[in-house]
């Protein structure tokens, strides 16, 4: 079991933690969510939260689905998901 986090793996958590923040969450509940995110990928989940999703909007309504979004840190499968590309700055 791999413990220590790669240069990616460091990278990635940092853009997605702005991204959970820019989407309402606190520092600390988007840090550990980045933290879980990091693990789920470790093991291949193919689940994703909405808020990871570019159709989340900031009102938590879901664009492709057209209903409000499920717990936004919740990881489930969604056929209509799209990544929601974190900012660098």
């Amino acid at each position: 079991m791999q413990t220590n986090w790669t240069d990616n793996e460091i990278k990635r958590c940092i853009l997605r933690e702005g991204l959970f923040v820019r989407r309402g969450m606190s520092d600390e509940a988007a840090e550990t969510l980045a933290e879980r995110c990091m693990f789920r990928d470790r093991d291949f989940d193919d689940r994703r939260a909405c808020i990871e999703c570019k159709h989340m909007q900031e009102s938590g309504f879901c664009k492709a689905t057209k209903q409000w979004a499920q717990q936004k840190d919740m990881f489930h499968r969604c056929h209509r998901f799209e990544w929601q590309v974190p900012r660098t700055n």
